[in-house]
């Protein structure tokens, strides 16, 4: 850190101030201690401050604390501020678990982030067509996550009276 006084003789001098750098690591020590106990907010909020000199370990920590909470907007800020990329497996994985417990909004929503395959989103068809009232919702996802992208649309086809 410099700092930046004029001495007795009216001259501007430059002094670099030690210590600066061993006060950003042991702040970043601090939050990993911070976040081994469970406050993961406190952990979140100095890592926050120091981003450049937190190592991606520790961030992959911190998105793996938060998803553990169900705090996924806060994990995809931390990845963001932390420069690391999305857990996908994870998320797809918290997606299957949503899925096998039948929560088809939690499914849905963590399939999005983790990017599913079409597998997934299959499974996730066939669920809601064994649920009652979710027809619409069931084209919905069909029509976005199952049929080709480049596909023309069929012509509709009327019935001729005979």
């Amino acid at each position: 850190m410099m700092l930046d006084g004029v001495d007795g003789v009216g001259e501007v001098r430059t002094v670099r101030r030690l210590g600066g750098e061993r006060r950003v690591q042991s702040e970043i020590v601090v939050a990993r201690r911070y976040l081994d106990h469970g406050f993961i907010d406190a952990a979140m909020r100095i890592f926050g401050r120091h981003a450049t000199q937190v190592a991606a370990d520790d961030w992959n920590l911190l998105v793996d604390r938060l998803l553990e909470r169900g705090r996924v907007a806060d994990a995809v800020g931390v990845c963001r501020a932390g420069d690391v990329p999305l857990p996908t497996e994870k998320l797809l994985a918290l997606g299957d678990h949503q899925l096998r417990r039948k929560d088809v909004d939690g499914a849905i929503h963590y399939y999005e982030l983790g990017d599913a395959d079409h597998a997934r989103w299959a499974a996730l068809v066939d669920l809601l067509t064994r649920l009652p009232g979710r027809e619409l919702q069931a084209m919905e996802v069909a029509e976005r996550y199952l049929m080709p992208k480049d596909a023309a649309p069929e012509p509709l086809r009327l019935a001729v009276p005979a």
